[in-house]
């Protein structure tokens, strides 16, 4: 029986100069012995429900915050008790009114040193193949109080902070827009963390509701409205008016600027207003900040009709950032293949073509996504969260790359290495119980929410980099990391909410494979500021602070 739980891993990569590491991957669904499997959860419309990995009372363990659904679903919130279980505690959430919320995205908005959460939220009246009323509640902002009382206490205070998203003129009986994704981030680099809220109106492409807003922190507790002088408010042509489910505020290209890549969906009725926007940060100075460059790159923007979650990661080593899209719903407009869309970096800024075929990737039905090193062999792994409907939950094993043909490619090994979900949809990921390999939780649509904790066997090394900054936004969203062991060089890059309606935890984790020592770590900080150390021992939690060493040249 037990070896229906494992596959064995072997992996090559030899074009690199490592050594392979022989890998048992498992995982465990702990849900019920973690106390976190007595709740139900459920989005009236199908198209909500998230995760988030948040340390909401500062204790370096990663807490749980989820997003219900519907009305009658309220958010709940678990605390970590850094014994492999968690203690719900959503009575000390205050009183919220009974709407429908989408998903949830947390950062340090108010620079006080705790995490406090958005929550972007939607009319509970919501059907996919069908015109749907324009309208939705106010957005919320969870304002944490921990440091100021020393106990787990949060504020309301959205439209107190001009985040609540109201409409100007109400389109219908409720006063703001519908909105399906918002993400943290720091796009003039100032250090105060900036927001951006995505809105949908399902099969209403060019409708004025579906103008997305970025809103800019003033580091004083609020945010201006900078959607239209930033450049990505859609301007005058209705063309540009799309519906936004999914967004990941990444970096796209190598600078310090953070990009947005907005992914936007439409019914049947039309094919003009799926493609996705891809929009550069041009940096401070220019006249619109962001500039939409999807057209630079072949085929980017057209291959999911329906994208639902995205994740950002350099899966090939090969120095360059590669974009992941989840896709739920094909149509005659979708451009072929069908099914979820992978885009490889090109080293330039630009992307190749949809090549999910080729490197194995390319399930159907699908929302939330997460890139991550399962069995720590350097190599990212990838999970999607399905509806379960067609070929049940997917978690793509990375083979590394093929040395004849240079060519990255995964195989598929949920059930083997056991995984199972529901009706699956947000899912984040995070080392929940500090023991150096990853885990990750997927919260299910009329079901529950499950925690995969990670039993893989004869792993490899890892490090954890935990990142204090003081000059750039406290929760570091931006910084790129990187590091190298041997010839190998690895990075990742500190988001502010990917996959579907979710988050990952913010700290780094780097599996080594067989090497005994990193050589260098090397920082970017958003403020430009680069941290440079050397020679860092494996398998431990390592906390950097932004002001500790600088240094201005690196690898």
């Amino acid at each position: 029986m037990k070896s229906q739980w494992l596959i064995l891993l072997t992996v090559y990569a030899a074009a690199l100069n490592l050594t392979s590491v022989n890998c048992a991957i498992v995982f465990s669904d702990i849900s019920v012995e973690a106390g976190l499997s007595n709740e139900v959860y459920a989005s009236s419309g199908g198209h909500g429900l998230g995760i988030n990995w948040v340390d909401i009372n500062n204790d370096g363990w990663d807490d749980l915050f989820v997003v219900g659904g519907g009305p009658n679903y309220p958010p709940k919130l678990f605390i970590n008790n850094k014994m492999g279980a968690f203690t719900n505690v959503s009575q000390l959430l205050p009183k919220l009114p009974m709407v429908e919320m989408s998903g949830s995205r947390f950062a340090d908005f108010d620079r006080d040193g705790d995490k406090d959460i958005y929550i972007y939220t939607d009319n509970p009246d919501f059907r996919v193949l069908n015109e749907n009323q324009p309208d939705g509640p106010a957005n919320l902002l969870l304002t944490n109080n921990w440091i100021e009382t020393g106990i787990i206490n949060f504020t309301e205070s959205a439209a107190l902070a001009g985040v609540d998203d109201l409409a100007p003129v109400p389109f219908g009986s409720l006063p703001a827009y519908r909105s399906k994704t918002a993400a943290w981030i720091d796009y003039n680099r100032d250090g105060c963390i900036d927001l951006y809220v995505g809105h949908l109106v399902e099969n209403a492409g060019g409708h004025e509701v579906n103008r997305d807003r970025l809103y800019k922190n003033q580091c004083d507790g609020r945010f201006e409205d900078v959607s239209v002088i930033s450049g990505v408010s859609g301007g005058l042509n209705p063309d540009n008016y799309r519906a936004t489910l999914a967004s990941g505020a990444f970096h796209i290209n190598s600078d310090l600027w953070p990009d947005l890549y907005l992914v936007n969906v439409t019914g049947t009725d039309s094919s003009v207003y799926h493609n996705d926007f891809l929009y550069i940060n041009q940096g401070i100075g220019a006249v619109e900040t962001f500039s939409e460059q999807v057209g630079l790159s072949l085929g980017v923007g057209n291959d999911s009709q329906a994208g639902m979650g995205i994740d950002i990661a350099d899966i090939d080593h090969d120095g360059d950032w590669d974009i992941y899209i989840s896709d739920i719903f094909n149509t005659t407009l979708d451009e072929p293949p069908l099914g979820n869309v992978l885009y490889l970096g090109n080293g330039d800024g630009t992307f190749a073509e949809n090549s999910a075929i080729s490197a194995g990737i390319q399930g159907v039905d699908s929302w939330g996504v997460n890139f991550f090193d399962a069995n720590n062999n350097t190599w990212e792994d990838l999970f999607v969260a399905t509806i379960g409907t067609n070929n049940g939950d997917l978690f793509y094993v990375n083979n590394g790359l093929n040395d004849g043909q240079h060519l990255i490619t995964f195989t598929e090994s949920a059930l083997s290495i056991g995984i199972s979900t529901g009706n699956a949809r947000g899912s984040a990921v995070s080392d929940f119980d500090r023991d150096g390999d990853l885990d990750f939780a997927v919260v299910n649509q009329n079901g529950g929410l499950q925690l995969f904790r990670n039993d893989s066997t004869q792993i490899g090394g890892w490090l954890v980099l935990e990142l204090s900054a003081q000059i750039s936004n406290l929760d570091a969203i931006g910084t790129v990391v990187k590091i190298q062991t041997g010839d190998l060089v690895q990075m990742r890059q500190v988001k502010g909410g990917a996959s579907a309606h979710s988050q990952d935890s913010l700290n780094v984790h780097f599996g080594l494979g067989d090497s005994t020592i990193v050589d260098q770590i090397l920082v970017q900080w958003p403020s430009g500021e680069t941290s440079q150390f050397m020679n860092i021992g494996i398998n431990q939690y390592f906390k950097i602070f932004e002001v500790d060493v600088i240094f201005k040249n690196g690898f």
